[in-house]
């Protein structure tokens, strides 16, 4: 009798662990809301837009310093909302793609001891990041070992 129960337990579990994946790729995919704000970015006056891209929890959000173009690295600063405890563990970013399921590192940061207050957030992190191959992606943020939120971008061709 308990082999039973605990067959059966182990296949509720793997069924779980099977439908999370599911209903990940499953889920909407829809680009995230920006903010944008015109802004002077030249010495001669010359007007662009600032972008600020925005997290599916209000929580975390970054700012562009231009759209993300397939296999181009470009500056991305993080802004994020929350606990101390939470916003000061190691930082990473995963990237995942909607046509491919692939997933990659996109930006990691290995410790991370004291908040940066920015702009009204309490916490920044200045990054790098690129994505290999046109489409949605999805970018997971993580702190520590935990997702904290998630924002989904469409990257352009070269």
């Amino acid at each position: 009798m308990k082999k039973t129960i605990l067959i059966f337990l182990f296949v509720l579990l793997l069924m779980g662990c099977s439908n999370t994946k599911q209903t990940i790729k499953e889920e909407k995919w829809e680009e995230s809301a920006t903010l944008v704000r015109e802004v002077v970015v030249t010495d001669d006056g010359q007007k662009g837009d600032f972008v600020f891209r925005i997290g599916d929890n209000g929580k975390l959000g970054f700012g562009e310093y231009g759209p993300f173009i397939a296999g181009q690295t470009q500056k991305y600063m993080w802004h994020f909302w929350g606990d101390e405890k939470v916003l000061t563990k190691p930082f990473k970013v995963i990237g995942v793609s909607r046509e491919t399921d692939e997933e990659i590192t996109v930006f990691q940061l290995p410790t991370s001891n004291s908040l940066a207050p920015n702009s009204g957030a309490d916490h920044h992190l200045p990054s790098s990041m690129m994505l290999p191959t046109p489409g949605l992606w999805r970018l997971e943020a993580y702190f520590g070992d935990k997702l904290f939120g998630n924002v989904v971008v469409n990257v352009k061709e070269k």
